[in-house]
């Protein structure tokens, strides 16, 4: 056998090959996308819990009103025990055992709970839309004619209202 013909003599010599630590990946890898940065500490996600941060202070002044309407509404404190990492990572000291930052404190609501406030809003915005319509709708202004006229449906091939 000579040399040529033997598959393991190229392994006998010199490396001319680079090592795999010094190849980068930066054709390959995708460009990073530029982001607003958050004014404000996001915390890690819990199941069944929405946060929200709440103004308890305006320009140096307690916003207590604002807190306590927040509380009856079921929006509770979190506590610098339960998010730690928060006050660690955005370099905060802990005001009265709660997370605060710039005037607001975190809260948190059960995502039931926020569900349920969200339908109650949406139900009187609609009845809000729909009063509101009602009493422009009777009007004898001619806007109004225009108005009603474009809402006309066609209904199984006849023209109804």
């Amino acid at each position: 056998m000579t040399d040529s013909d033997d598959p393991w003599g190229d392994l006998a010599g010199p490396a001319t090959r680079q090592p795999r630590s010094l190849e980068t990946r930066e054709k390959s890898e995708r460009k990073r996308q530029w982001a607003e940065p958050s004014l404000l500490p996001d915390p890690e996600p819990a199941d069944g819990w929405v946060f929200k941060w709440i103004r308890a202070s305006s320009r140096g002044t307690d916003d207590k009103v604002n807190v306590d309407k927040r509380q009856r509404e079921g929006w509770e404190p979190v506590t610098a025990e339960e998010h730690p990492e928060i006050l660690k990572a955005w370099h905060m000291p802990a005001r009265n055992g709660l997370i605060e930052s710039g005037g607001l404190i975190l809260c948190k609501m059960p995502q039931e709970m926020v569900e349920e406030r969200r339908r109650f809003y949406d139900s009187k915005t609609r009845q809000g839309l729909t009063s509101a319509e009602e009493h422009y709708m009777r009007s004898d202004h001619e806007l109004m004619k225009k108005i009603a006229d474009n809402r006309r449906k066609v209904v199984f091939g006849q023209t109804g209202r």
